[in-house]
């Protein structure tokens, strides 16, 4: 008698649970389509190139050693897996990028992890960064509050546009050190300088 009422009990237990899943489960959000991103998921193919090349081509970094896609590499799931991420002067991709070594290696880590990048070019995305660096304010500059202030390049329409222009001037991440190179720890007002000569130079590699 007494296994009975157990089972019983356990199988009352487990009811209440599927029930309180499937209630959960009715409020879920709707799906994401094409209408909640920009250009409602049809971007000019021109840019989507152009944001292709650039985003694995190392002429963007000032020792020309790491792109975009060092740190959000499709094969690591457009993240990296690491706590804290390991930019210029680092070697390999994902969890097995290293430190660098001798005079190559790097200056420290960078002092946040490379988050993915699916869907972050959704409209609901209007806020990056834990504290809220880069976020809409009409009474800033292009529309967006950054670190930059008004030194932030015209003409770009989201936050996530805005953060992509950080990583090439940081010396952790992607510009290098002072004497290393003409852009090492270049600061926000050096956008657009040293961004046009990176982008005009001939050298270039991937990845």
């Amino acid at each position: 008698m007494k296994r009975i009422s157990m089972l019983a009990g356990m199988t009352s237990v487990f009811l209440c649970l599927g029930m309180a899943h499937a209630a959960g489960l009715s409020r879920l959000p709707e799906p994401i389509r094409d209408i909640h991103y920009h250009d409602s998921g049809s971007p000019d193919p021109a840019k989507v190139e152009l944001g292709r090349q650039l985003f694995f081509d190392k002429v963007l970094s000032g020792n020309f050693n790491t792109s975009c896609a060092t740190c959000h590499h499709p094969f690591a799931g457009t993240g990296d897996g690491l706590s804290l991420s390991v930019g210029e002067g680092g070697r390999g991709i994902g969890v097995t990028r290293d430190t660098g070594t001798g005079a190559d290696a790097i200056d420290e880590r960078v002092p946040r992890n490379a988050p993915a990048l699916f869907n972050l070019g959704a409209l609901e995305f209007r806020t990056l960064f834990h504290d809220g660096r880069i976020q809409p304010d009409q009474s800033s500059p292009g529309g967006l509050a950054t670190p930059a202030g008004a030194d932030l390049p015209a003409g770009l329409d989201s936050a996530l546009a805005a953060q992509a222009m950080f990583p090439v001037t940081s010396g952790t991440e992607m510009a290098g050190q002072p004497g290393e190179n003409p852009f090492g720890h270049n600061s926000p007002s050096g956008f657009g300088e040293s961004t046009a000569m990176r982008g005009s130079s001939s050298r270039s590699s991937t990845m």
